[in-house]
C-alpha cells in the first residue's frame, strides 16, 4: 500500500484555518518529520487534504504535538463538500515530545479528509505528518 497523502503522489491540502509562512500546510504532506504546520491560536482549527483519488483508505497516522482532541471528516464528492463525521479520538499530552497516533477505521472510501482539531493542550499546536494508506479506486 501506497502512502495517499504525500505530496509527490498528488495529494495537496486544499484548506487551512491558518497559516504561517514559516509553517505552511503544505508541510503536513512533503514527508518529513522535521517540518511541520503550526496553527495560530484558537480552536477549533481545521485542515482539508485531498487525495489524489477516491480511495479505499486502510490506516491514517497523525504525527502531532499539543494535540488534544481530534474530529476527521470524510467525502466522496468531486470538491470538498458534504463531509461525513469519520472518526473522533483524543491525544494523550507528551510533555513536550511529539506524538504519534495511528488509526485503522473501518473501510472508509474518501476523496478528501478534513481533519478538525477540536482542543489542543497549548495554544498552538502542530502537525508535523499525515500518513494515509489504502489503495486508488
Amino acid at each position: 500500500m501506497i502512502d495517499l497523502a504525500n505530496g509527490n503522489s498528488g495529494a495537496q491540502v486544499v484548506m487551512a484555518s491558518s497559516n504561517d509562512a514559516r509553517f505552511p500546510p503544505r508541510n503536513i504532506l512533503d514527508g518529513k518529520l522535521d517540518t511541520f504546520w503550526a496553527t495560530t491560536g484558537l480552536y477549533p482549527q481545521t485542515f482539508v487534504i485531498a487525495l489524489s483519488e477516491t480511495a479505499d483508505v486502510k490506516t491514517i497516522t497523525v504525527h502531532s504535538y499539543n494535540v488534544k482532541d481530534l474530529r476527521i471528516e470524510k467525502s466522496v464528492k468531486e470538491d470538498p463538500v458534504d463531509f461525513e463525521d469519520f472518526l473522533e479520538t483524543g491525544f494523550e499530552s507528551t510533555e513536550g515530545t511529539p506524538q504519534q497516533k495511528t488509526f485503522s477505521p473501518p473501510l472508509c472510501e474518501a476523496r478528501y479528509l478534513k481533519f478538525i482539531i477540536k482542543s489542543g493542550y497549548d495554544h498552538f499546536c502542530a502537525i508535523y505528518r499525515v500518513m494515509v494508506t489504502g489503495t486508488s479506486l
